[in-house]
């Protein structure tokens, strides 16, 4: 997995977002669970990057269930000095997707589930709800990024809210894509 970490972010410095498309199969030949978490926990991976990633390509997560996303949530220890608005790490960037991306409300899922720690609970109470919003997601200018193919293909976003709901997550409060 170091291989394809290493590959992510010798493309972001070459060519930007535009590496994880061709990535895509390699990407995908591994546990993609296991994957999202290593880059979520790679500090050289801003949360943007990341975003991106999950935006870009969707074949990541498109099978996932409620339990695999709580596995995701549960790998990560959320740091405890993490300065809102300074740090650009990635390690609340699999509830802000779920969030603002697919639609869930993934603060409460996050709150809720007694296998996380009370210490990663309360620092995400240190970022959110203030660190919700998405500027990726400002107006309806990201619709165009799905319309032309910049992100991945908008039925997986609209399937997973659906399976999640179906698994006993809610729905959050903002609009759909």
């Amino acid at each position: 997995m170091e291989q394809i970490i290493q590959k992510l972010l010798n493309g972001l410095e070459s060519r930007g977002w535009d590496c994880y498309k061709p990535l895509k199969d390699e990407l995908l030949s591994h546990n993609t669970k296991d994957l999202i978490v290593k880059v979520i926990t790679t500090e050289s991976f801003r949360y943007t990057d990341v975003r991106s990633l999950l935006l870009i390509v969707p074949e990541l997560w498109k099978d996932f269930s409620l339990e695999d996303w709580k596995y995701i949530m549960r790998k990560i220890d959320r740091p405890s000095n993490y300065r809102l608005y300074i740090d650009d790490s990635s390690y609340f960037e699999d509830i802000r997707f779920l969030y603002n991306w697919i639609g869930i409300d993934s603060i409460s899922l996050y709150k809720n589930d007694p296998l996380l720690s009370s210490e990663n609970k309360n620092n995400l109470d240190k970022v959110f709800p203030l660190f919700l919003h998405d500027t990726m997601r400002n107006g309806e200018e990201y619709k165009e990024d799905f319309n032309d193919g910049t992100f991945g293909n908008i039925k997986y976003f609209k399937e997973m809210k659906s399976k999640l709901i179906s698994q006993g997550a809610k729905a959050n409060e903002m609009g759909h894509l």
